[in-house]
C-alpha cells in the first residue's frame, strides 16, 4: 500500500513497509531515457566520490564494487564517477597559490599563469577520474554478472576545454609549432568517447554528460560528434552539465534532444529550482529535465553535520551553496541555515525518517512531473573503514528511507519559502555564453 496524507498529492512513490535493505524500488521511483526509453534510470543516482591512488590498492576497488553490487540490489542502478575531491588537487591548489605571489603587481602576466594553472588542474582533475574509472569498472566487471551490469545505467562525463588565446598559448608550453588543433573535430571526440568505452568496459555508452567550459568555441560542435555516434549505437543517451540558458537553446534549436542538464541544487542553492527564471521557463516550455548534484550540501543537511566544525560548515556554504540571492554575508547565511536545519528536525520528528531523506525527497517531489532526478555522493566504502573495525556500509538502507514517505503540501511550501526557492525575490539575469574569439585559428 502507497503511504499518501489527506493534504499531499505527491506521485513518487511512498511505500511505509517497504524493504529496507534489498529489492527493487517501486514503480515510479525511476525513468526511462535513450534511444526508444531503452534505459531504465533511477531517479535517486549515486555519485562515486573518486580519489586519487593510494597504497591499499585493488582492495579499495573491491570494496567499491561489493558495495556498488549492494546498492544495485537495492534499486538503485544509476552511477557516475565524480571529480575528485578538493583534498585530492590539495597540490595543485598550493602551487595556484604560489603563482598567484609570483604574479602580484604584474596583471597581464598573471592572467596567463592563472589560466595556465587552471589547466593543469583540469588535466590533473580528469585524470585522477580516469584512472578511477579504469579501476573501478574493471574490478566490478570482474565480480559482477552481466545481466546485472546491464540493468544500470553507467553515466560518464566529458570535458570541452576552452580555447587559449594566441597570446596565452605563447605562455602556456604549447609548441608553437603545431597547428592548434580544434577539439570540435569529429575524431578527438571520437577519441574520448573510445577511451570512455575502454574505461567502463562497455560496448556502448548508458549516457553521456557533456561539462560546460567558459568561453570555449567547441560546445555545439561537440554535441553534433556526439549524436552522430548516438546513432550509430555507441552512445545511448546524451545530458549537460551546467549549461547556462543561452547555449541550451541554442542546443535545443539545433535539433540536439538533450536529455537533462545537470545543475547544484539543494535547500542553500534553489536558484537552479525555481521555475521563474530563465532556465526553470527553458526547461519547462522545452520539457528538459533536470539533474541536480550536491543535492545535500555536501553534508549540511545530515544529521552527522552536527559533529562538524563551523569552519568545515562555512566552507560547505562556499563549496555548495553558491546561490543568487540576496543572501550574501556569512552571518546571513548561518541566520538561513539554522532556520531551515531546525525545521528538517521537526520534520524528521513528525515522519521519523532523517533529515537527509527530508531533504531528498523535497528535491524530488518539488518537480516531479518534469522527471527531475538527483545524485548523491558516496565513496563505496572506499576509506576502509569496515576492515578496520568500523560499521558495515548502509548506504542502501539510508537512500531506500526516502520511498517510505510522502511529504505533505503544507511542509513543501514551508520548505520552498525557508530555502527561497519558492520567494518572490528578483535575480540578476543569466550571463550569455560568451566565446573568446582573440584566437585567429577559430576565424572564417
Amino acid at each position: 500500500p502507497t503511504s499518501s496524507s489527506e493534504n499531499g498529492t505527491s506521485k513518487l512513490p511512498a511505500i511505509a513497509g517497504i524493504d529496507r535493505e534489498t529489492g527493487p524500488l517501486p514503480p515510479g521511483a525511476y525513468k526511462q531515457i535513450g534511444e526508444r526509453d531503452t534505459i531504465t534510470s533511477c531517479l535517486l543516482g549515486i555519485g562515486i566520490r573518486s580519489q586519487a591512488s593510494n597504497d591499499d590498492g585493488n582492495e579499495v576497488w573491491k570494496e567499491a564494487s561489493k558495495n556498488c553490487q549492494k546498492l544495485v540490489d537495492a534499486g538503485f542502478n544509476t552511477f557516475i564517477m565524480n571529480n575528485p575531491a578538493a583534498d585530492d588537487l590539495k597540490s595543485a591548489k598550493v602551487s595556484t597559490q604560489k603563482t598567484i605571489q609570483r604574479g602580484r603587481g604584474k596583471t597581464e602576466k598573471l592572467m596567463i599563469a592563472l589560466e595556465k594553472q587552471r589547466l593543469q588542474n583540469l588535466v590533473l582533475r580528469t585524470k585522477i577520474r580516469h584512472e578511477a574509472e579504469e579501476n573501478f569498472y574493471k574490478v566490478l566487471h570482474q565480480n559482477t554478472p552481466k545481466s546485472v551490469l546491464r540493468s544500470c545505467n553507467f553515466m560518464v562525463n566529458l570535458e570541452v576545454p576552452a580555447i587559449l588565446s594566441t597570446e596565452q598559448q605563447k605562455h602556456s608550453g604549447v609548441d608553437e609549432d603545431q597547428p592548434t588543433q580544434s577539439f570540435g573535430n569529429g575524431w578527438m571526440v571520437r577519441e574520448s568517447v573510445g577511451n570512455a568505452l575502454k574505461r567502463v568496459k562497455e560496448e556502448s555508452l548508458g549516457s553521456v554528460v557533456l561539462e560546460y567550459c567558459e568561453h570555449s568555441p567547441y560546445h555545439l560542435d561537440v554535441l553534433d560528434s556526439l549524436f552522430e555516434m548516438k546513432r550509430e549505437g555507441l552512445i545511448q543517451s546524451i545530458s549537460t552539465q551546467n549549461f547556462p540558458p543561452s547555449l541550451l537553446r541554442s542546443a535545443l534549436s539545433c535539433g540536439f534532444e538533450i536529455q537533462s542538464n545537470s545543475i547544484v541544487g539543494n535547500l542553500m542553492n534553489t536558484h537552479n529550482l525555481r521555475s521563474d527564471n530563465e532556465l526553470g521557463i527553458l526547461c519547462s516550455e522545452q520539457e528538459l529535465s533536470r539533474h541536480f548534484s550536491a543535492p545535500l550540501g555536501g553534508g549540511l543537511f545530515t544529521d552527522s553535520i552536527s559533529q562538524s566544525s563551523k569552519k568545515k560548515i562555512e566552507a560547505l556554504f562556499g563549496m555548495c551553496c553558491r546561490d543568487k540571492s540576496s543572501v550574501v554575508s556569512t552571518s546571513q547565511k548561518w541566520a538561513k541555515y539554522q532556520s531551515i536545519k531546525n525545521t528538517l528536525h521537526e520534520l524528521s520528528q513528525k515522519y521519523q525518517v532523517s533529515c537527509e531523506s527530508i531533504s531528498l525527497r523535497w528535491l524530488l517531489q518539488m518537480n516531479e512531473e518534469a522527471g527531475d532526478s538527483i545524485i548523491v555522493g558516496s565513496r563505496l566504502g572506499m576509506d576502509l573503514r569496515e576492515q578496520q573495525g568500523g560499521s558495515p556500509y548502509n548506504r542502501q538502507s539510508d537512500l531506500r528511507e526516502v520511498f517510505t514517505f510522502a511529504l505533505e503540501d503544507d511542509d513543501m511550501e514551508l520548505l520552498g519559502e525557508l530555502s527561497g526557492q519558492s520567494s518572490s525575490q528578483d535575480f540578476p539575469p543569466e550571463g550569455d555564453h560568451q566565446i573568446d574569439f582573440s584566437n585567429k585559428a577559430l576565424w572564417i
